[in-house]
């Protein structure tokens, strides 16, 4: 596998390329961490090994090299800061995607956490993106996150999936994404190509099974 570290207009980004990919997958991970997390590092080449696309993950506004001062650096971030960041957070995903437009266009979005909630418009706004996996998401109530407008924005969002395949992984013992708003979002999503899948766990508890499907989830609708 490739790997190389980029510099998309000033958005520093890591992209995994197994060869012979006809596609992209945009990873988004997660709050308080950025694209060279060992744990976001391994699941990336993972997607890439095992969907046969391009995976690529960039640093989120604040975050990784893109962090302007200590408190963000410590993941001290201010009230409705996830509301702001959003049109921000999508258009450097457009400008991702289209400066790798040679590799192939976006087929895939994969993000956990934070990266569901930037994901969610995301894949909104790109009508190439034929399968969508969010980790650990839904509307956030808990974890600190002050953001009354997010849940219109995400209700906002979740109704302009219906071009996906949408596939939502939680955990029971979310104390950021809580189960009736987990379904709040999920209901929001139009149409019947969508799936919601639990465990049992708290919020940083990814089961290895959950990845597995999620892989093979992509693999089948973008792979």
């Amino acid at each position: 596998m490739r790997e190389e570290r980029l510099d998309i207009d000033g958005v520093p980004a890591r992209l995994y390329d197994p060869g012979g990919a006809r596609g992209l997958l945009l990873f988004g991970h997660g709050g308080a961490h950025s694209k060279d997390g060992e744990r976001f590092v391994q699941l990336c080449r993972l997607y890439a090994e095992g969907t046969g696309l391009a995976v690529v993950c960039i640093d989120a506004v604040d975050h990784g090299e893109r962090r302007p001062d200590p408190a963000a650096a410590a993941g001290s971030l201010p009230p409705r800061w996830h509301s702001t960041a959003i049109p921000r957070m999508v258009r450097d995903w457009q400008g991702t995607a289209a400066a790798l437009a040679a590799v192939g266009p976006p087929v895939a979005y994969v993000g956990f956490s934070m990266g569901m909630i930037f994901g969610a418009p995301t894949v909104a706004s790109m009508p190439s993106i034929r399968a969508a996996v969010f980790g650990v998401g839904g509307i956030p109530t808990g974890g600190g996150i002050d953001d009354p407008p997010l849940r219109d924005v995400l209700l906002g969002a979740a109704s302009g999936l219906g071009h996906a395949e949408v596939l939502m992984l939680n955990v029971t013992r979310d104390d950021v994404f809580r189960t009736e708003e987990v379904h709040a979002f999920f209901d929001a999503v139009p149409g019947r190509r969508k799936r919601l899948m639990f465990w049992d766990g708290a919020h940083d508890e990814w089961p290895p099974e959950a990845i597995r499907h999620s892989v093979a989830f992509v693999r089948q609708h973008a792979g």
